[in-house]
């Protein structure tokens, strides 16, 4: 399916179904495994991230608004040509907007260091865990965080 259409209709159901102003981030991607090319829409997500086992880390950036926000506006699918070995890193913004004691945020500098020091899938995992919670210290987390890795085969 055409991803941009895909979450076009949901932009527009979220802004005729909801009270008042609702929106959503939303980070859609369907990877062809024969080819390994991830079609993918972010709408307003933080940045996704690739892995390279070549080495560096690609961004997968907006490419719209939240769902909801200004409906209509559009989506534009992206395309990324995963290789073998390759991790996705896929995350909430609960991961980069926890706070500190002082109330600063972790922030893509602090993971971006902690994914490309990784190893293993389970090492992203472990280390971007382990390095937000050091950060954190004793401050309450404001929001969840979810993390995921995917390793393409």
């Amino acid at each position: 399916q055409d991803l941009a259409a895909v979450t076009d209709a949901i932009d527009r159901d979220i802004e005729a179904n909801s009270p008042g102003a609702v929106y959503a981030t939303l980070f859609i991607g369907v990877m062809d495994p024969v080819s390994r090319i991830l079609r993918y829409v972010n709408a307003g997500h933080n940045p996704q991230y690739v892995l390279r086992l070549s080495g560096g880390l690609q961004r997968m950036g907006a490419t719209g608004l939240p769902v909801g926000l200004l409906a209509g506006r559009g989506y534009k699918e992206e395309r990324v040509q995963l290789s073998a070995g390759d991790l996705l890193f896929l995350y909430t913004d609960g991961c980069v907007e926890v706070e500190n004691e002082a109330g600063d945020m972790f922030g893509s500098e602090r993971l971006e260091p902690l994914l490309l020091s990784a190893v293993t899938a389970t090492d992203a995992l472990r280390l971007i865990e382990r390095g937000i919670a050091e950060f954190r210290g004793s401050a309450e987390p404001l929001d969840d965080a979810t993390l995921m890795t995917v390793k393409v085969g």
